[in-house]
């Protein structure tokens, strides 16, 4: 009886990261590692950075290594960190999420509805960046995230943003397609 707990337990464990892993794109992925520092330095939050870029990703136990690659691909896209400033990330889950204190932006993997209103009400007491991995959290109100259509492009919440009383570069606002929660 054991034995067959084991192998259902091995199937379930294994059928579980194979249906996780497949929840994040690979190339999404990279092109976040590339852009994660780049939206800080078109925003008035780069006014709050002395030495060190602070990114903080969000997770749940699950995505750990996902939070890790992405980590991992930043730091070989920018090795010698951008422009005069050093990266430093915080990885940690969202239940520990005052490990992301000293961020400037939080990066937001997929989770459930609970965490994601605790981490942008946070976010919004502190004044926090947020960019989701996820589209679908703009209308929870994360501020960007990224529109994945013929062309990829920044999407930006407006309302969110100016709640926080963020600005952001004209040219990074040109670019991207604007979230209107009425429009959908």
């Amino acid at each position: 009886m054991s034995h067959v707990f084991r192998l259902l337990l091995s199937i379930f464990i294994i059928l579980n990261s194979t249906l996780n892993a497949s929840t994040y794109d690979d190339d999404v992925l990279n092109i976040f590692s590339k852009v994660l520092p780049r939206f800080i330095l078109m925003s008035s939050k780069k006014d709050e950075i002395k030495k060190e870029i602070r990114i903080c990703i969000l997770h749940d136990n699950i995505d750990e290594k996902i939070a890790l690659s992405l980590i991992r691909k930043t730091n070989d896209y920018y090795p010698n960190g951008i422009k005069e400033y050093q990266l430093k990330f915080i990885q940690t889950n969202y239940s520990d999420i005052s490990k992301c204190n000293s961020s400037v932006l939080l990066f937001l993997l997929n989770s459930n509805d609970k965490n994601i209103k605790r981490t942008l009400k946070f976010s919004r007491k502190y004044k926090k960046l947020t960019i989701s991995y996820d589209a679908k959290l703009l209308e929870n109100g994360t501020d960007i995230s990224m529109f994945l259509g013929r062309k990829i492009i920044p999407y930006i919440n407006i309302n969110s943003i100016r709640e926080k009383n963020i600005e952001l570069n004209n040219n990074l606002l040109r670019i991207s397609k604007i979230y209107n929660k009425e429009a959908k």
